[in-house]
This record gives structure tokens, C-alpha cells and sequence, in this order.
């Protein structure tokens, strides 16, 4: 208690008051979040099914309209619960990022949730409807099974937002890229795509010209995003190493930051420039992100020393295997230019994800040897 006449200590930010959450707090606020969104996703799908009977699938079907409410329910949810995170510790310097980046990555985060949320309800109900074939329902069981599919959506991204790290940014960014990819190839109006290749699915005349492109610059937004969170890791990761009297060279992550910003950025721009409006410069984007994928790769033991050779060794096969694609598509002619850009795009994110993994790791373990020193 302060003397008279002293002066009042200085209260400290708002940001700074709010308690960090607990595990079991974060876990209440998802689940009531569901219960949340169940409830919504009733009320709504009663309106919806009313007075019909709908099928699991297809002719604004259960799937259908579950997949709609389950992904604004995903949308909705992610954004709280990420912003409620910065209370922890561990994701306070995500506050202190300029406005514009922090609702950039929230923006980019949230669509991706969304949109995973949205085709995963949608994939659910067309398998079901293959597993009842001609199977309807009433009102009300369309109706709860809506509901379920926006609390699952719900509770997952609440989930998602709060325990948002570099690592599950990565398995997030590979989900949503391959599910987006998935979902534009089964639904192009034109079944024989795969003999051109990716890039036709941005077609404005192949049907999904709008989900194939919004997946590239949403998930070209999340890569830039992962440069930030892999900032934080790299500079604890030197931290420790220095508080433990480690004696291993300090990672540069300047160029290996820079390498992740411009593939980010340069997929931003393939899907903002379809191959059908300029063929040129898309295609010079995505071999250009190619480039700056294999520096990235080739560089990453001098930019990070001390991960482990296993690590290394796998990056350069991966990379092995990245040649051998493209040598099969030219000069062998044994496959298309699809089968190749499949190989390429399952290196590139198959890679990240180990990246993330092994330096994750390596803090870990640099931590523990801190504190025992």
C-alpha cells in the first residue's frame, strides 16, 4: 500500500492484466463454444430443412448446408480464441506485431480453419451418402446432425486458435492446401484437367476458378505468417544455446526468413494471377518459388547448424526426389506435367512440416539442457 503523498504505482497495460489461461479454462471456453454453435447451426438448419426431406448429400442436401454452417462456425470461432491466446506467455509477441500483419495472419488463419472445417463436413456427408444410398431424413435429424457438424467445427477451431505454434501452423498450412487442392479437383466441371495440368483448375472456364486461386493466396498469406512464428523459435533456440554454454554456430535467419517471405509471396501471386489471364507471369511465379524453395533447402544447414543429419539427409532427398519428378516429366516423357507438380507440391510441404518439427525439437531439448546447467 503506498504511503500519503507518494505517488500511485504506475498501472500497467490493460494487455498485461488479463491472467494467462489455464489448460482447463481453454478447454471450457471450447466446449461452450460448441454448445454455441450447435445450437446456432439447429435453429438455422430447422429453417433450412423445413417442410422437406432432405438427402445426406447433394440438392442442397444435410452435406450441404452442414458444410456451410460448419465452416461459419469455424470462421467465427478461430479468430476469438487466437486473439485470447496473447495472454499466454508464449504468444505475447503476437500483440505486439503492427495492426495490419496482425490482422492479416488472423484473417488468412481464419479462412483456412473455415475452410477446412467446410470441406470436411462436405467430404463426411457425400461418404455417407455413398454408405445409404437413397437414405433421407426428417427435419429434425437433418437438422441435429447439422448441429453436431457446427459444434465439432466450432470446438476444433477454438482448439486451433489457442494453441496456435509454428508447428501446428505447419500441419495446419499442409491440411488446408491439400484439402483446397482436393476439394478444386473433384468439383471442376471438366473431368479431363489432369491431362493439362494444376494451374487449368484456376481456368475461369474450369469451373472452380475462385476456390483453386483463393486457396493459393490464402495458404501463400500462411507461409509468410510461418516466417514470423519461425522467428521466434530460431531466436529462442540461439537463446538457449547461449544460456547453456552450447557451443554451436548461431542460426542466420535473415536469408532463411527472406526465402520463406518470398515463397509466400510469389504463391500469393499465382493464384492472384491465373494462368488463363496471363500464362507468363504465372508460370514464372511458381517456377520462382520452385528456386526459392531449393535454396531454402540447400541452405538450411548453414542457416541452422545443429539440427540433426537425419533432418538434413531427408531434406536432401526430398530434394532428390524433386529432380527425379521433374527428369520423368522432361526430358523421359513418362508422365504429365501434373503427376510432376504433385511430386513438387508434396516435397515442398512435406519439407516445411519436418522443418518446423526439427527446430521445435531442437528448443526443446536446448531448453532442458538450460535449465539443468
Amino acid at each position: 500500500m503506498n504511503r500519503r503523498g507518494a505517488e500511485p504505482a504506475q498501472r500497467p497495460p490493460r494487455e498485461r492484466l488479463r491472467p494467462e489461461p489455464t489448460a482447463t479454462a481453454v478447454e471450457a471456453r471450447a466446449l461452450a463454444t460448441g454448445l454455441v454453435a450447435a445450437a446456432a447451426g439447429l435453429a438455422l438448419a430447422l429453417v433450412a430443412f423445413a417442410g422437406r426431406r432432405p438427402a445426406l448429400s447433394g440438392d442442397h442436401g444435410v452435406g450441404d448446408v452442414a458444410a456451410l454452417v460448419a465452416g461459419a462456425a469455424a470462421l467465427l470461432a478461430f479468430p476469438v480464441a487466437y486473439r485470447l491466446s496473447y495472454a499466454d506467455p508464449d504468444r505475447r509477441w503476437l500483440a505486439d506485431r503492427p495492426l495490419w500483419r496482425r490482422l492479416l495472419g488472423t484473417v488468412a488463419l481464419a479462412f483456412a480453419q473455415a475452410a477446412i472445417a467446410f470441406m470436411v463436413a462436405w467430404a463426411s456427408f457425400q461418404i455417407f451418402q455413398r454408405a445409404f444410398t437413397g437414405l433421407t431424413l426428417d427435419t429434425f435429424a437433418a437438422s441435429l446432425l447439422t448441429a453436431v457438424s457446427a459444434a465439432l467445427a466450432a470446438y476444433t477451431a477454438y482448439q486451433s486458435g489457442s494453441r496456435m505454434d509454428s508447428y501446428a501452423l505447419s500441419n495446419l498450412l499442409a491440411t488446408f492446401l491439400g484439402a483446397g487442392i482436393l476439394t478444386s479437383m473433384v468439383t471442376t466441371s471438366r473431368s479431363n484437367w489432369w491431362e493439362v495440368n494444376f494451374s487449368v483448375l484456376g481456368a475461369a472456364d474450369y469451373g472452380v476458378a475462385l476456390a483453386f486461386n483463393a486457396t493459393l493466396v490464402t495458404a501463400g498469406v500462411v507461409i509468410a505468417l510461418l516466417a514470423e512464428y519461425m522467428t521466434r523459435d530460431l531466436r529462442a533456440l540461439d537463446a538457449h544455446r547461449r544460456r547453456a554454454g552450447l557451443a554451436t554456430a548461431p542460426t542466420r535467419e535473415r536469408p532463411l526468413l527472406t526465402c520463406l517471405v518470398l515463397m509466400g509471396a510469389l504463391l500469393v501471386c499465382t493464384g492472384l494471377i491465373p494462368v488463363d489471364v496471363f500464362m507468363g507471369a504465372h508460370n514464372t511465379m511458381a517456377t520462382s518459388m520452385a528456386a526459392a524453395f531449393t535454396l531454402l533447402l540447400v541452405r538450411t544447414p548453414a542457416w541452422v547448424p545443429g539440427l540433426s543429419r537425419t533432418f538434413y539427409a531427408a531434406g536432401y532427398a526430398l530434394l532428390g526426389a524433386a529432380v527425379v519428378s521433374v527428369m520423368l516429366w522432361w526430358p523421359l516423357g513418362y508422365y504429365n506435367m501434373t503427376a510432376m507438380e504433385l511430386v513438387i507440391a508434396g516435397v515442398v510441404l512435406a519439407w516445411l512440416v519436418l522443418f518446423t518439427r526439427n527446430v521445435a525439437a531442437a528448443v526443446e531439448d536446448v531448453r532442458h539442457e538450460d535449465v539443468a546447467s
